[in-house]
């Protein structure tokens, strides 16, 4: 008897890179434009490393790189992927029997093995890019172990680009010191591409796990609130000093800084003095990391021009609302029931809003006693891309605030500098609407729609049917709100139809 195939998880891929240093599988779940990462493992095969006279990969690392790729497609369809997406980098893409071993792989691993050109890796990175920062604008750069990928953003859009032979394995086996690579090697391969400068005054994002780990060692010497790699931004003045701090380390300071990884130190000071070169060649003004790269490109690629327009913060929340057995359009309505009544000077940033409209059950299951400052957390530590970190702490804020007033937390997690005041108070009043609606709705959308909260000059008003009593926590959670806008308030009754609590989404606005 045939043996039958589970099905395919929904919404499941998988992505094997086979780059010059490792090989890394990352399977990935959720809505395509927003993919979420639920395993990530790597295993450092070096194919880059020892080519030989005639250009070969060793035969020690082509086994070891078959074996590896073997067992991460056994791993993937174990879990069940509904489609596997393998490519290879530089190590395969320039080696003489490149050729063989993509061969090799399809044969024995029953799967399509995509070999990059130059090209197409520095378009898929900045793809990836895009996908995580769609408003993204000025030089993308992607440092893997053979090759440096620059790609020109311009307002979401891709420009030129490059491929050079600037990976952390050719610097390090070109026996030359940092300083003497950036002379001989680095500067004079940056001069050819005279379009890297038209970045001057924008960004630079670093991709690739040289550079991340970088990051790391610098979030840690600063003492930085967040681990959170992606989004990590510094002005060009500072990064630009953690460069050359870490481009001119001895070999033996290097050694202690354990946060980089073991497989990072020897190539850090390259790393660094190649950051160096890039960030004063192009004249940007910041420098963000972006830990999606190639392999979230691959995903992105297949995407319509429709999919690639959405907010993937709110594509992320979304989905979390609807794990939470919430609806994309009690999220939705929630956000218009507040907005109807916040003045502008509380409304600077309406996805911010909406998210926190679609996150504001997350902490139902936590104790009453920990809930605002667990709520807080999980929100301020959750892996969402398409947001910097103080919109994080903001967004965080907001959705703690339905359940308690949380100042101290700022303090006590050492966040309180990335939000101004108008931040923190434009967080609070977002806090103080939810747990407003949440009380007048119980967090039932049909009857919050049953109510509609409206500012007219300095009064905010709330409107409820005269057929539910108003209790008395209604009356004080309004005032608390009005408080905080600088408004007076009331509550006005009014006669409801027979029907509303099931009237369908929509009609109770129709009929007023």
């Amino acid at each position: 008897m045939a043996e039958i195939s589970p099905p395919a998880t929904p919404g499941t891929v998988a992505v094997i890179d086979v780059g010059s240093n490792s090989i890394r599988l990352v399977i990935y779940k959720g809505p395509r434009r927003a993919p979420l990462p639920i395993l990530d493992e790597k295993v450092p095969c070096g194919l880059g490393r020892g080519i030989d006279s005639q250009g070969r990969m060793s035969p020690q690392s082509m086994d070891l790189a078959l074996r590896t790729v073997s067992r991460f497609v056994d791993i993937a369809r174990s879990m069940r992927v509904s489609g596997i997406k393998a490519v290879a980098t530089a190590a395969v893409r320039n080696a003489a029997n490149g050729p063989d071993f993509k061969k090799a792989v399809e044969q024995q691993c029953g799967i399509s093995l995509r070999v990059l050109s130059g090209m197409d890796e520095a378009r898929l990175s900045a793809l990836g890019t895009l996908c995580a920062i769609p408003d993204a604008d000025g030089v993308m750069g992607d440092i893997g172990g053979g090759s440096l990928e620059l790609v020109e953003i311009c307002e979401g859009e891709i420009g030129n680009h490059a491929t050079l032979p600037l990976g952390t394995i050719p610097l390090l086996e070109s026996g030359l010191s940092p300083v003497k690579a950036r002379k001989k090697l680095i500067a004079p391969l940056l001069d050819e591409l005279p379009w890297l400068e038209n970045a001057k005054k924008k960004t630079f994002y670093a991709v690739g796990g040289s550079w991340r780990a970088l990051a790391k060692k610098h979030m840690e010497s600063e003492y930085y609130p967040l681990r959170i790699v992606h989004g990590y931004s510094l002005s060009r003045s500072r990064a630009v000093e953690m460069a050359r701090e870490i481009a001119e380390m001895s070999s033996g300071s290097l050694q202690d800084l354990w946060i980089l990884g073991r497989n990072r130190v020897e190539s850090a000071p390259y790393a660094a003095t190649l950051m160096k070169s890039l960030l004063k060649k192009t004249g940007v003004n910041n420098l963000t990391f972006c830990t999606y790269g190639l392999r979230e490109g691959c995903i992105y690629d297949d995407l319509s021009p429709e999919q690639r327009s959405l907010d993937p913060l709110v594509v992320m929340c979304e989905e979390i609302a609807l794990k939470m057995g919430r609806s994309i359009e009690e999220g939705e309505a929630f956000c218009m029931w507040i907005e109807r009544a916040i003045p502008d000077e509380y409304s600077r940033d309406p996805r911010l809003r909406l998210a926190a409209c679609h996150l504001s059950d997350i902490g139902i299951s936590e104790h009453p006693e920990y809930r605002a400052e667990q709520v807080f957390l999980r929100i301020l530590r959750m892996p969402f891309v398409g947001i910097t970190h103080p919109e994080r702490v903001r967004a965080a804020l907001s959705v703690a605030s339905r359940h308690a007033a949380i100042g101290n937390l700022l303090r006590r997690w050492e966040v309180s500098d990335f939000l101004s005041g108008g931040d923190i108070e434009e967080a609070r009043v977002t806090g103080l609407a939810l747990r407003l609606a949440y009380t007048v709705s119980g967090g039932v959308t049909r009857i919050l729609q049953g109510t509609r909260l409206e500012r007219a000059g300095e009064k905010l008003t709330l409107h409820m049917p005269d057929q539910i009593p108003h209790p008395e926590t209604v009356g004080r959670r309004l005032g608390a709100l009005a408080k905080a806008v600088g408004c007076d308030y009331e509550t006005i009754a009014r006669e409801m139809p027979g029907d509303w609590k099931q009237a369908p989404l929509g009609r109770l606005a129709e009929s007023e």
